[in-house]
C-alpha cells in the first residue's frame, strides 16, 4: 500500500529555501517548531529575526515540481535572493510552486521579473481568513488579508496560474466557504482546504487569551463541521483537500 503523502509532499517533489527564520511570526508555525526542536533556535521569538543561508542548494534540473520556499517566506528581507534563486530555477527548466503570505510589492516584483517563464509558475498564497483581526492573531507580522487578496488578483492579472491554501483555516466553516467562493474567480488551479495542524505542540499557550483561540480552532474544526464543508464543496472543480481533511472523509467513507 502507498503511503499517502502529508504535508509539503502534497504539492511537490522537491523543496527550496534560501534562509532561517520568517518576520511573519504565525503562532502555527511548523518550521519554527521544528527548528526549536532540533536546537537550531533557542527561543520562539529569535524565530522571526531573518538570516539568509552562507549555501545554497544546487538549481540544477529536477524530475517533479520544486516547492519555494517552504519554511520561510518571501518577504522584502529575503526578495532579491529569492529572485535570484528562482531565476536559476526557472532558466533550469523547473517547474516552480511559488508559495507564500504574499507582501504585494514582493508579487510585483516577482511578476515583473519572472514574466519570461510565466508557464513554468504556480502561485500559491496562503489566505485562510477573511477577518483581518483573525489573520492578525494567528498571524501577526504577516501581510493583510486586504493585501494578501491584492496580490491574488494582480498575479491572476499578470497572466500567472494562481491557487490558494485555505490551510490552515483560521474561521467558522461557513467564513471559509464565503471566502473561498469570493476567492475562486481569480484562481485558475485549485483552492485547497485543511484544518491547522497539531495545535497543542506546535501553539505556545503563553495566556489564557491563546488557549482560549487554540480550544476555539479545535471546535471549529470538529468532524461534524468538516462534514458540513466537504458537503458544501464535494462537487466543486476548485477544490483541493490536504490530508487532514482527507483523514475526515476516510473516517465516515466520504473519500
Amino acid at each position: 500500500m502507498n503511503k499517502r503523502k502529508t504535508g509539503t509532499r502534497e504539492w511537490a517533489e522537491f523543496s527550496y529555501n534560501i534562509g532561517t527564520g520568517c518576520s511573519h511570526g504565525c503562532r502555527y508555525c511548523y518550521a519554527r517548531s521544528i527548528a526549536k526542536r532540533d536546537g537550531k533556535i533557542k527561543s520562539d521569538t529569535e524565530w522571526t529575526s531573518e538570516k539568509l543561508k552562507t549555501q545554497f542548494p544546487a538549481t540544477d534540473k529536477k524530475k517533479g515540481w520544486v516547492m519555494f520556499p517552504t519554511t520561510h517566506d518571501i518577504t522584502p528581507f529575503y526578495l532579491v535572493p529569492a529572485i535570484e534563486t528562482l531565476t536559476k530555477l526557472l532558466a533550469n527548466g523547473n517547474n516552480v510552486l511559488i508559495v507564500s503570505k504574499p507582501h504585494l510589492e514582493c508579487i510585483k516584483a516577482l511578476c515583473e521579473t519572472l514574466a519570461f517563464w510565466r508557464g513554468q509558475i504556480l502561485f500559491r498564497f496562503t489566505i485562510g481568513t477573511s477577518d483581518e483581526d483573525t489573520a492578525k492573531f494567528w498571524e501577526p507580522g504577516a501581510p493583510s488579508i486586504k493585501e494578501r487578496l491584492a496580490c491574488l488578483f494582480w498575479a491572476y492579472k499578470e497572466g500567472f496560474a494562481t491557487s490558494v491554501s485555505m490551510e490552515p483555516m483560521l474561521g467558522t466553516v461557513e467564513e471559509t466557504l464565503e471566502l473561498f467562493d469570493r476567492m475562486s474567480f481569480h484562481v485558475t488551479d485549485k483552492i485547497w482546504i485543511g484544518k491547522m495542524n497539531k495545535v497543542d505542540s506546535r501553539v505556545v499557550k503563553t495566556d489564557a487569551i491563546v488557549k482560549e483561540k487554540c480550544d476555539r480552532i479545535i471546535a471549529m474544526q470538529s468532524d461534524e463541521n468538516i462534514l458540513w464543508l466537504i458537503d458544501k464543496l464535494k462537487d466543486h472543480p476548485k477544490v483541493a483537500w490536504k490530508d487532514s481533511i482527507k483523514e475526515v472523509m476516510e473516517k465516515y467513507g466520504k473519500g
